[in-house]
Order: structure tokens, then C-alpha cells, then sequence
């Protein structure tokens, strides 16, 4: 690598903002780190944060893909152009980073995979809900056995979101949420990808998938905005998802992940760990509390995985969290479309064959 590590950022919405934001703090602290540019569709838009941040101002895509000083981009636009970003930039050979989910069909994701290792490139998904401290605090438990053999996990988002204010909001809003061909799905490969992430790190490799999606509140949009799941885990255990949009009063959101083993049982409740209690007298048990925001994504795990991610560049090793990490979770967003609709059981792996 070279001296620097240059970044282009490209889209500027609320987590572009959250990108910006926090690259430019790495650069303080990681001096081989350098916000190169950033673009957007909105030219206003990319000359004001230019002007803030004291970077390029990019005003095509192909600008930031052909610039020699950039040798990673950040991918936080909406989910339909995630694909072709990504393949894009990967074959002027840019590293990619690209924001959940990896890409709106299992068979663009593999192409972004297998493009990226025939380019030699690496390929990075953000899911920075890992980064958080009780997180890594449950999954260090998990991986030392001090909950024996896990043999369920259950998944709760229990969240709102008001089509005025989220769906059609603006004219970039109602551009591409709440739309098949757009967003690609509803709270699933939206919000609740985040948990399943995580429920596949405690869970481990699932095998098969059955589920059931609806819209129950939310009339403007043609999406799901709630979904419920079973997953059967390779190692014999179960996974169930519930992940909901339609939760009131809007003062009592929550997520939480409820991990339970041979040994003992553990809870997140957002990301804090709040209970643990095992048969070896390991016991920690603390006050969950529930939010009324749950839109506003504070930077610091932005940061974190950032930090992460350009170490890991610049030192030339693997992302901490590969395209294939991205693509698991997608499969299952995907299998539970697949299986609501024609009302199977669906067995994974996913073909990459255009269907999924």
C-alpha cells in the first residue's frame, strides 16, 4: 500500500454523513489515513461538504472510480446501486466498503464477490453493530464455550417508522424506499439484516429457512414491514426472527438477541449485554431500557469498524467482514421472501441464478 490510504466517500445521506464524519476523525488519529472526495447526486450538496471537510468535490462517479489518489470507497447510496458501484470500482481496482445489505439479490452479491477476487481487490460489508462493546462481549462467551452448545437464538426488532417521515420524506426518499426494484424489500434487508447478522454470528451457518413477511400498517409502500422466521442451523440448533415496523407506542422500541446453550442463557438488549446466567455461577443481570429513536445512527461504531477495516488495508489482510460475511445475511432475507411467497421450506446455500 502507499503511504496514504485514500478514501472516496460516495452518498451523502444521513449514513454518508456518518462516513464522512468518521474517516475524518481516523485521520487524526491513524496518519496514514486520507478523505480524498466525496460525491453525491446532489451537486449543492457535495461542493457544501467539500467545503466542510476540505476534500474533493466529485460530481460523477466516474471521477471517483478513474482518481489515482483513491484506493478505497466507501459505498453508502441507496441498495439498488450498491451492485453496480461496487463492480464498478472494483474493476478500476478500488477496494470496496459498501453498506449493508451487500446488494439487493444473492446472485449480484456473488458477482461483487468473485469480481472482487479475480481483481485481487478486497471487498468489505458494514454491519458495525459488531463493533459494539456487549456485543463482543457475548460473542467472546459464546466462542469460549461458557454457554455450552447453542441451540437457539432468538431475534426481536421491535421498531417503528412513519411513512410521512421515513418513506416520503423527500423526493430521494420516495425514489427508492419502500420499493421491490429499489430497496430491494422492507424491515428485513433493511433493518433487521443488522440482527440477523448478528444472530448468525452466535448461531453459526443456517440450513434451512421458512418465514413469512406482510405489510400491516404502512399502506404507501409495497414492502413488508414486518417479518417472522425460523432458521435451522447447521449445528442442529434453531434461529427465530421476529422484526417489526409497526411498534406503538413509539417511546418502547427494542432489539434484543436471546442466546441459549447447554449451559446457560445470555440477552442483548440493543447492543448491552444485560443478562448472562450460566450453570457455572457466571451471572451478570442489569436494566434493559427501551428508545423512542431508532433512526439516528450515532458514528462511534462507524468509526470503530472504519478503524478496523483501512488497518487491515494498509497492514494487507483480509476485511474483518468479507463480501461472503455480507452475503450470508442477504441469503436469509432473501430464503424468507422466497419461502412467504411460494410457502416452502428453503434450503441454503442460494443459487446464484437470477431467481434470488
Amino acid at each position: 500500500m502507499p503511504n496514504k490510504v485514500g478514501v472516496a466517500i460516495v452518498g451523502l445521506g444521513a449514513i454518508g454523513h456518518v462516513h464522512v464524519e468518521a474517516i475524518k476523525d481516523l485521520e487524526k488519529s491513524m496518519n496514514f489515513v486520507k478523505l480524498v472526495g466525496i460525491s453525491s447526486l446532489t451537486r449543492s450538496v457535495v461542493d457544501e461538504f467539500a467545503s466542510k471537510y476540505g476534500c474533493k468535490a466529485y460530481y460523477t462517479y466516474d471521477d471517483v472510480v478513474k482518481d489515482p489518489e483513491v484506493d478505497v470507497i466507501t459505498i453508502a447510496t441507496p441498495h439498488y446501486l450498491h451492485a453496480w458501484q461496487a463492480i464498478y470500482a472494483i474493476e478500476h481496482g478500488k477496494h470496496v466498503i459498501v453498506e449493508k445489505p451487500i446488494s439487493t439479490t444473492v446472485t449480484a452479491a456473488k458477482e461483487m464477490i468473485s469480481k472482487a477476487r479475480r481483481k485481487g481487490v478486497k471487498l468489505g460489508v458494514v454491519y458495525q453493530g459488531r463493533y459494539a462493546d456487549g456485543v463482543k462481549e457475548l460473542l467472546n462467551h459464546v466462542n469460549r464455550g461458557v454457554l455450552g452448545k447453542i441451540y437457539l437464538v432468538v431475534g426481536e426488532m421491535m421498531w417503528w417508522r412513519d411513512e410521512a417521515t421515513y418513506y416520503l420524506r423527500d423526493e430521494l426518499a420516495r425514489s427508492w424506499r419502500g420499493m421491490w426494484g429499489t430497496e430491494g424489500g422492507g424491515t428485513l434487508i433493511n433493518q433487521a439484516i443488522h440482527t440477523i447478522d448478528l444472530m448468525l454470528l452466535f448461531g453459526g451457518e443456517v440450513d434451512e429457512v421458512v418465514g413469512y413477511v406482510d405489510n400491516l400498517t404502512h399502506p404507501s409502500i409495497t414492502v413488508e414491514d414486518i417479518g417472522i422466521a425460523i432458521m435451522k442451523y447447521r449445528n442442529g440448533g434453531y434461529g427465530v426472527l421476529t422484526a417489526s415496523l409497526n411498534t406503538k407506542p413509539t417511546t418502547f422500541q427494542y432489539r434484543r438477541i436471546k442466546v441459549f446453550g447447554s449451559k446457560g442463557q445470555a440477552e442483548l438488549w440493543d447492543n448491552e449485554l444485560v443478562l448472562l446466567k450460566t450453570e457455572d455461577g457466571i451471572s451478570i443481570e442489569r436494566k434493559p431500557g427501551y428508545t423512542t429513536e431508532t433512526l439516528k445512527i450515532p458514528g462511534g461504531l462507524h468509526r470503530a469498524l472504519f478503524e478496523d477495516f483501512l488497518k487491515a488495508l494498509y497492514e494487507g489482510r483480509d476485511f474483518p467482514i468479507t463480501g461472503e460475511d455480507g452475503l450470508k445475511s442477504l441469503e436469509i432475507v432473501r430464503a424468507i421472501y422466497y419461502s412467504s411467497t411460494r410457502k416452502t421450506h428453503v434450503k441454503l446455500p442460494l443459487p446464484a441464478d437470477g431467481v434470488f
